[in-house]
């Protein structure tokens, strides 16, 4: 007999209630980099765009590290749904993350010293190299953090990790302000001020968490390679499909960074802004794959169906919402973050653009999260490098520099390759469907 999977069936508020801490801790993070350009934006214009591009760049390498840690959760959640346990998991992710944090910090300060060659606007150059100097030494705490979180959400406990997050953001804040500009007869740092605020907080989260996590989980201290080189096997594919996004905002941004300051100032806000927003399909994207792990670990294919169903549905009706927002209010929302009418105008015209792929971008991260879930990550990790890499990019610069389109012609490429992304994923997904039904 045929399964009905009509709305009315899907666990909507399952799903609902366990991404909204998700959610929360995911807006948490990105509101990292939305409170530095907050604070910068009283600061100047010249530290909008440098922390901008330098947190743009900086994001890329983070994404790296963080996108291995991915698995973690559907690991942990299929021994759930299998009925097993492994104590040892969380402590082969930290060596996961030991050895990442080593290489992917390194890279950080060598690429600092090379930055000249990608030809940013003389103006934020030095800036932008030593913010990403000293962002650098917070990616081993951001790493910890993460696979800690990752770890306790397959458990059920997301409560206290996310509202971490929350907690922290405000700290980094009044931090930023305070290193920024100081105080009293303290002169502050300026705009390195910034990152040095983030680097305190994330070092303090990831102490918070491990100590609570080691309060309410098991934790055996057993090395095993064969684990950590099954998180590199499933992990690595999804940092990759990850990487090929990330570095695509990135090259985009650096590009327009290149452009002229007004262009460059504008491109930081909207894609902080954006960013900001893209944490709530990503939350959602990140509980699925949980909920699906454990469908998986059960051998599930109608509780497969169903979760996916309703994740699908959430991240769909929160797309809507903010792909209005861009094209209705486009200025109002410009102007939280910037008083310079000229960025706010150019920056109008770009949010157009997010707007258009708000619902391709919802199901291509959805989805991917499902796959996460199925431990396949290597498909996705394939469709995304040609979505990206091969369609989105080259037509953006098409339209960029060949019809002069500058800012605006890149983001329409960043639309295409989103598109060509959730429909490539979706028939991945059928697929997939297909071959449990078999």
């Amino acid at each position: 007999m045929r399964k009905n999977f009509g709305l009315f069936n899907l666990p909507l508020r399952e799903v609902f209630f366990f991404a909204v801490p998700i959610v929360a801790g995911q807006f948490g993070q990105m509101l990292f980099g939305i409170g530095d350009i907050f604070v910068a934006g009283f600061f100047s214009s010249t530290a909008v765009s440098a922390i901008g591009v330098g947190s743009a760049i900086f994001s890329a390498f983070l994404m790296i590290g963080l996108g291995v840690l991915l698995c973690t959760g559907p690991l942990a959640s299929q021994n759930k749904g299998a009925g097993e346990s492994d104590t040892s998991l969380l402590y082969n992710v930290y060596m996961v993350c030991l050895i990442n944090s080593f290489l992917l910090t390194t890279s950080i300060y060598t690429f600092s010293h090379f930055i000249s060659f990608i030809g940013l606007n003389p103006e934020i150059e030095p800036h932008v190299v030593r913010f990403l100097q000293i962002s650098a030494f917070t990616i081993l705490p951001a790493l910890i953090f993460q696979a800690t979180k990752e770890y306790l959400q397959a458990l059920g406990k997301t409560y206290f990790p996310n509202a971490l997050v929350i907690l922290f953001n405000l700290i980094n804040l009044g931090l930023g302000f305070l290193f920024m500009f100081g105080v009293g007869s303290f002169s502050g740092f300026g705009i390195t001020g910034i990152a040095i605020a983030t680097f305190v907080c994330r070092t303090l989260m990831a102490v918070a968490v491990v100590i609570y996590m080691s309060s309410v989980c098991e934790f055996a201290r057993v090395r095993s390679w064969a684990k950590i080189k099954r998180i590199y096997t499933l992990g690595l594919p999804i940092s990759f499909t990850i990487l090929c996004e990330v570095l695509i905002f990135t090259v985009v941004t650096v590009l327009v960074g290149r452009m002229s300051l007004i262009a460059s100032a504008a491109q930081s806000l909207v894609i902080n802004i954006t960013s900001l927003t893209f944490m709530v399909p990503l939350g959602i994207g990140s509980a699925i794959s949980v909920l699906v792990g454990e469908q998986f670990g059960r051998r599930s294919v109608d509780g497969i169906k169903k979760f996916s169903a309703a994740a699908l549905t959430l991240a769909l009706c929160t797309q809507i919402f903010f792909a209005s927002v861009y094209f209705i209010f486009p200025n109002v929302v410009l102007g939280f973050f910037s008083r310079d009418q000229a960025v706010i105008h150019y920056g109008s015209q770009l949010l157009f653009w997010v707007g258009l792929f708000q619902l391709p971008d919802g199901i291509q991260v959805v989805l991917s999260g499902v796959m996460r879930g199925l431990n396949e990550t290597k498909i996705p990790m394939l469709l995304g490098f040609m979505s990206y890499w091969i369609v989105g990019l080259p037509v953006g610069c098409y339209f960029a520099y060949t019809l002069n389109y500058e800012a605006r012609g890149l983001w329409m490429g960043l639309s295409l390759g989103l598109l060509c992304m959730s429909i490539l994923l979706v028939i991945l997904f059928r697929r997939k469907l297909s071959g449990f039904s078999n």
